[in-house]
């Protein structure tokens, strides 16, 4: 589902949600006027004139501002009756409060303060649901709930920086990536190393943080996106890639993993990642590939889009595997 598609269901359900309080809630009226003799009048007495109150205001906006003066007083001798009569037939005084599953949106989903935004209940739940999409609800792969505690703050012979300082600036420039896009330094970025260095973990993180900014990435692994391409080849059918070809910002996850099937992998992969590049569309791919690797699967026709720094940024992961030591921490 697009993220247009989850909004609509979710209004749907809202629509839903206040139908059944409102059900709720006139089940309540019902009962409470059974047992409070002269209830019924009161109310009744007591939406006439909230009825009244709007359409005075609507006619006299600009003739006659103070209309409605004495309405306000009107209101509380009302449900201050309201109150007695509760209490007179044995329920409490709040027996008659409107019913809201959200009380700050009254189940409309949305608040005005002035303008009309989304109610924090529906954010949540639209947020839930986009990474349900994704395939990654509560996996708790965060930038915030990144432990940089897991790398190694040695710097290995020959090498600059640590493995922890790589993995923080790793974590620093994904995260610039996606709290800037679609306004980002480069429009991809390529996350390269061996497994275990935290290359899927800040790719998920990406997500997490797109879904944050109300923006629904495409997320993929690489052997779902060659049975797509496989679909689309055997079928002669296009439209199957359509949505990773047009997504505005694509993520596809362990590129190098999905099998090499001939006029299938490598070429649907060059004219996906080559159409991407000439709409100016956002990709970001982890591998467990070398460049050197990454040429010899994909050819270099592949690999020189990826090295096009002026499209492409590159962050190379290195040092030990961090499942084990979680592993090992969590057995």
């Amino acid at each position: 589902m697009t993220r247009e598609q989850i909004v609509l269901a979710l209004q749907q359900e809202y629509a839903a949600r206040r139908e059944e309080n409102m059900r709720i809630y006139e089940q309540r009226r019902s009962e409470a006027c059974e047992k409070c003799p002269g209830l019924a009048q009161v109310l009744d007495a007591r939406h006439a004139a909230v009825l009244q109150g709007v359409r005075t205001s609507l006619l006299n906006r600009f003739k006659k501002p103070g209309e409605n003066a004495e309405l306000p007083n009107a209101m509380a001798v009302m449900n201050q009756r309201i109150a007695e009569l509760l209490e007179a037939g044995g329920l409490p005084k709040n027996a008659l409060e409107p019913v809201y599953t959200c009380p700050v949106c009254k189940d409309e989903g949305y608040v005005y303060d002035p303008s009309r935004r989304m109610c924090a209940c529906m954010r949540q739940e639209l947020n839930r649901r986009m990474l349900t999409e994704l395939g990654l609800a509560d996996n708790g792969h965060t930038f915030e709930a990144f432990d940089e505690s897991l790398f190694s703050d040695q710097v290995a012979e020959g090498e600059v920086l640590s493995q922890r300082q790589r993995a923080l600036l790793a974590r620093k420039t994904c995260l610039a990536y996606a709290d800037s896009f679609p306004d980002t330094a480069t429009p991809n970025l390529l996350l390269s190393g061996k497994s275990g260095l935290g290359k899927t973990y800040l790719l998920h993180a990406i997500a997490h943080r797109l879904v944050e900014r109300d923006i629904m990435p495409v997320y993929t692994s690489a052997y779902h996106l060659l049975e797509v391409a496989r679909q689309a080849y055997f079928e002669n059918n296009s439209e199957k890639l359509s949505e990773m070809m047009n997504a505005p910002i694509l993520l596809i996850d362990d590129l190098g993993t999905e099998p090499m099937l001939q006029n299938i992998t490598i070429e649907q992969l060059f004219n996906l990642i080559n159409e991407r590049q000439l709409r100016r569309r956002h990709t970001v791919i982890s591998t467990n590939l070398t460049m050197a690797e990454f040429k010899d699967r994909y050819t270099e026709r592949i690999a020189s889009r990826l090295l096009d720094e002026s499209s492409w940024r590159r962050l190379v992961f290195t040092g030990s595997d961090v499942r084990k030591k979680l592993k090992r921490s969590n057995p």
